[in-house]
């Protein structure tokens, strides 16, 4: 008995031993950048002691305009996880509760979508930008991706996951089908919503080649046109680009902290139902 405690300790503790490595793994890139962001330029490329560490770096990218940066990438990424919540949230619970004529139709459309790289609707959307003027404005970088496939599908299969049973509990007393929405259904996927605000908000925030595309002027430069920036035409200060890593991922780290219970709830309950 004894022998065999012993050997289930010592597998979790290989097992212990083999995530910790993973996340190290991982971690890595990340750990790279922030070294390197702290270095001066004669460092570059050194190992150093932190008492040659510098805070240059971030002073630099600061006054290159990285609050404007912030303001233009969260104006951007809340009005698209707003819309994303709205839109992908009501889509995915019509799909998954409501019976109608060519459900399944709307549905393998959507899927449909999936499958066409963005960068086939670049064109479309620059030439309706334009010709609505939009160019260099907020409109651009929103209404065009209010909307996601591939959310409306996850948001579509955690509703299936909910017992058909509560929404006629709640039919039976007299609620109507938007109160069952709003009052029965969404308190009841605070998971899934803070799964799809995850992901929006990652894609909004890392987006590059459509802000670059719609945006041209550097008052609007959303953070990752903003840290492109930073380069000039023939050299590029690696210590530089690296607090700009820096910068830019802290927000979607704190994101991640804050919303990673619920996230790992959502992975959890969501099947391939329907």
């Amino acid at each position: 008995m004894n022998k065999a405690k012993l050997q289930l300790r010592s597998l979790s503790v290989l097992r212990h031993f083999g995530l910790i490595g993973f996340v190290l793994l991982y971690l890595l890139p990340f750990l790279f950048a922030l070294y390197t962001s702290f270095l001066g330029k004669p460092d570059i490329g050194k190992f150093v002691w932190p008492d040659r560490w510098v805070f240059e770096n971030y002073r630099d990218v600061f006054n290159a305009g990285l609050l404007n940066w912030y303001k233009n990438t969260a104006i951007m990424s809340g009005g698209i996880i707003l819309g994303n919540l709205v839109v992908n949230t009501m889509a995915g619970y019509a799909l998954a509760k409501i019976k109608f004529p060519g459900n399944k139709l709307v549905f393998f459309i959507i899927i449909g979508t999936m499958m066409i790289p963005g960068q086939v609707t670049l064109v479309p959307i620059y030439t309706m930008s334009v010709q609505l003027g939009w160019v260099n404005t907020y409109q651009a970088l929103i209404i065009p991706f209010l909307t996601s496939g591939m959310l409306t599908f996850f948001m579509r299969q955690f509703f299936l996951s909910i017992p058909h049973e509560i929404e006629e509990a709640a039919r039976i007393d007299g609620l109507g089908r938007f109160g069952i929405f709003f009052r029965v259904v969404l308190p009841n996927a605070k998971t899934a919503l803070a799964t799809l605000v995850i992901f929006a908000f990652k894609d909004s925030w890392n987006a590059f080649l459509w802000p670059v595309t719609l945006t041209n002027r550097p008052d609007m430069h959303v953070i990752t046109v903003g840290l492109n920036s930073l380069k000039g035409q023939y050299y590029e200060w690696i210590n530089i680009t690296m607090t700009g890593v820096v910068c830019a991922t802290l927000p979607m780290v704190i994101v991640f902290i804050i919303l990673q219970k619920h996230f790992t709830k959502s992975m959890a309950m969501v099947g391939i139902k329907g």
